[in-house]
């Protein structure tokens, strides 16, 4: 970097050389064009923040579109932090990935392992709201059949938000390509009950979903008041449950 000592300030670009004025008074020169900032990206310390930088960025957009597939059971009500805590897990997913390289690494190679698979399994999508607890019975999902089982169950056992009259369930079969980011979801018809149902098992099942990629399956559950023949839809924290069902 060059210095000036003349007694001609100058100050802008002239030909390939900027010149200006430091913090400290003093009038400097440097080459047009960027070249300094450049450089200074491509220092050897400065690889780990744009490797980290790489990772994010990818792993923002798989995340993103993830969620977009599940908008139908993730769309009934906001959550301000599902966005922090699927980031979160999204990255733990691509710190899985042990093919890759740092700055290469994805979430499609972290979830192919046991351990990616069942973080996703294990992940809280409505952590106010846990199906299991709320329905208090046996689920069992089939990938094989695409059919959840439901047993032991009891209709007095299920905990009604206050005013709920009715509680709605959906099953879904989710198929993600973490490659090309491609998906396809297929929903079961929702089964209505109120707080009369007697049957104490049922089953539900979906089609099966157009493209490839990893299986999830989900539950969906919702609790709906009846007012003259109308349904009104909670939208509280603990009256909207999804939970992945399994992982294939």
């Amino acid at each position: 970097m060059a210095k000036q000592t003349g007694s001609i300030k100058l100050k802008g670009t002239i030909g390939d050389i900027n010149y200006y004025k430091s913090k400290n008074g003093g009038h400097l020169a440097r080459a047009a064009g960027g070249g300094f900032q450049k450089g200074a990206m491509h220092k050897e310390s400065m690889a780990r923040t744009m490797e980290n930088a790489t990772e994010f960025g990818r792993c923002s957009t798989t995340k993103r579109v993830f969620k977009n597939a599940l908008a139908p059971f993730l769309c009934v009500r906001k959550d301000g932090e599902l966005h922090g805590r699927m980031v979160q897990l999204f990255t733990k997913l691509k710190d899985l990935d042990a093919v890759n390289s740092r700055g290469n690494r994805s979430v499609g190679r972290g979830i192919e392992t046991p351990k990616g698979k069942q973080l996703l399994r294990d992940f809280a999508f409505t952590p106010s709201c846990s199906t299991t607890e709320v329905l208090a019975c046996s689920l069992n999902y089939e990938f094989n059949t695409r059919t959840l089982s439901v047993t032991n169950f009891d209709i007095k056992n299920v905990g009604f938000p206050a005013g709920a009259t009715h509680i709605a369930l959906t099953v879904g079969l989710l198929h993600f390509d973490f490659d090309t980011l491609e998906f396809s979801l297929q929903n079961s018809t929702p089964l209505y009950m109120n707080k009369q149902y007697s049957a104490t098992s049922f089953e539900m099942n979906t089609d099966l979903p157009e493209v490839g990629g990893l299986a999830v399956a989900v539950l969906g559950m919702k609790f709906y008041q009846e007012v003259q023949g109308t349904y009104y839809l909670f939208k509280d924290a603990n009256a909207v449950g999804v939970e992945v069902l399994g992982v294939e």
